[in-house]
């Protein structure tokens, strides 16, 4: 006579396991995978920001004042990651106004 197989069977248990490592798997690859277009790599706006530790609202401010170079593509806004760190400057702010500054110096970031 067959055994009845139910949840607390360890195969199950096994079985459940693996289906769950590989669902985190699958749902890390959709959060951190960025595709590649004619050989770029591209970001969105929301993790240049949070690249930079500024709110969205700084990096629209950036791009309308020609400080990150971009790419609109059918609507959405991207960043090549080689743009960004081409200039790999990041933006400083003077304590006493509000004008963004950048100070690289042969490719390096000085504040």
């Amino acid at each position: 006579m067959k055994d009845t197989v139910n949840a607390t069977d360890p195969r199950i248990m096994r079985l459940t396991a693996q289906a769950d490592d590989i669902t985190n798997m699958c749902q890390r690859l959709k959060d951190e995978y960025h595709p590649l277009l004619h050989g770029r790599r591209f970001i969105t706006d929301a993790m240049l920001s949070k690249l930079l530790g500024v709110c969205r609202r700084t990096t629209q401010d950036y791009r309308d004042r020609g400080i990150i170079p971009y790419y609109r593509l059918d609507g959405k806004i991207l960043y090549a990651e080689e743009d960004i760190e081409a200039s790999s400057c990041n933006p400083t702010t003077d304590q006493n106004s509000a004008n963004v500054e950048f100070q690289c110096n042969n490719g390096n970031l000085s504040i």
